[in-house]
């Protein structure tokens, strides 16, 4: 049997696990280049759960649920690092957020990725520069496989909620990890709107650095607002 643990510092709504990390944490038992995981309740912190067969339980409550995935997304072309940096200034996030205290873009952290995008000129992208420190997770060179899945995860709720609101939770994450992420280096998040449904929206996502993309997904968005 295998067990996970989300630790209480990666959370995110408060009082749960930032989805893309606990999404990163059980695609890891997958044996898959790219891995979709649904998360169907909320993750609880600091609480040993068990791997099952692709599932996350938490007692008989099935949590979250991964499996193989095949992820054709095409990564638009990145802008440069000052583009991004000037389409993160405009971010309506930093005054607006759903949850400040996120491991992944909230504002009030200072231990977290901070992924926070806003609008590119011109496009219908949003972007953002990320130079992961030491302070998070790492193997010495590059940043944990589940902090390159956190760091996809959130921008991707960006564009479907430009001013912060309605809130949205992750409901299924189609991820795939290309390429270390390494520490001390600016790598552009990109982001992008692919529809919307009712209380759910699309988007995508990327990570990309010097060498090129590092990783992308999907996401589903459920609003709770």
């Amino acid at each position: 049997m295998s067990t996970v643990k989300v630790a209480s510092r990666f959370n995110g709504p408060p009082g749960m696990g930032n989805g893309g990390y606990s999404a990163g944490l059980l695609a890891a038992h997958v044996d898959a280049r790219a891995v979709s995981v649904r998360l169907r309740k909320p993750v609880p912190l600091d609480r040993d759960l068990e791997v099952r067969g692709g599932d996350l339980l938490d007692g008989d409550v099935v949590i979250a649920s991964a499996e193989p995935a095949m992820l054709d997304l095409e990564v638009p072309d990145a802008p440069t690092l000052e583009e991004a940096l000037k389409a993160s200034a405009q971010v309506p996030w930093r005054d607006r957020h759903p949850f400040p205290t996120c491991f992944g873009c909230g504002p009030d952290r200072e231990d977290g990725i901070a992924a926070l995008l806003g609008p590119l000129e011109g496009r219908r992208e949003w972007a953002g520069v990320w130079r992961p420190s030491e302070v998070l997770p790492n193997d010495g060179v590059s940043v944990l496989p589940e902090i390159v899945w956190a760091a996809l995860d959130c921008p991707s709720a960006q564009p479907v909620a430009p001013d912060g609101g309605p809130a949205f939770v992750l409901g299924t994450f189609v991820a795939q990890v290309e390429q270390p992420v390494k520490l001390g280096v600016d790598h552009v998040l990109l982001a992008w709107e692919l529809g919307k449904e009712g209380r759910k929206a699309y988007s995508a996502s990327a990570i990309v650095g010097p060498d090129g993309v590092c990783g992308r997904a999907r996401a589903v968005w459920v609003s709770i607002g």
